[in-house]
């Protein structure tokens, strides 16, 4: 199991916590405007942190930059963020049916057995550092603006 939280990098900094605040409110922003349940923002979550890309790549998202993928076009960090968020939550409203397993053959077909166990160990993670609890209040649903 202690394997697996390094090779996941889950462990690098037992302190630190795992997303900062900021890109928890923009993650429950973007769960809420799509109707994700409680596990899927949980899911979203672990995907940031296991994917953990700079600006237009956040949940790995589209390959390298200029490869014409829709979701992956913006090197602001602010816009870029909320469209990879919004990408990674449209595909786990319409895939996930609560198997991490399943959904990670749709969302990392490269290699689903280490993505499914990272994610797993993620969330088990947060949910941990967040005594079970989303952080922070839940918001309302509005549409998202780009400064």
């Amino acid at each position: 199991m202690i394997l697996a939280l390094l090779l996941c990098g889950v462990l690098a900094d037992a302190s630190a916590a795992l997303l900062p605040s900021g890109e928890w409110e923009k993650i429950r922003q973007v769960a809420v405007n799509y109707d994700l349940s409680e596990e899927a923002t949980w899911l979203l979550a672990a995907i940031r942190r296991h994917e953990n890309g700079r600006p237009g790549l956040e949940f790995g998202i589209g390959g390298p930059m200029n490869s014409g993928h829709r979701a992956h076009r913006y090197r602001d960090g602010h816009k870029s963020f909320y469209i990879q968020a919004m990408w990674a939550a449209g595909t786990v409203k319409r895939h996930f049916k609560g198997d991490i397993d399943d959904f990670a053959v749709r969302y990392n077909p490269g290699n689903p057995d280490h993505w499914a166990k990272c994610i797993k160990s993620i969330i088990r993670r947060l949910k941990i550092d967040h005594k079970h609890k989303l952080p922070g209040a839940k918001p309302a649903k509005r549409k998202i603006e780009y400064p």
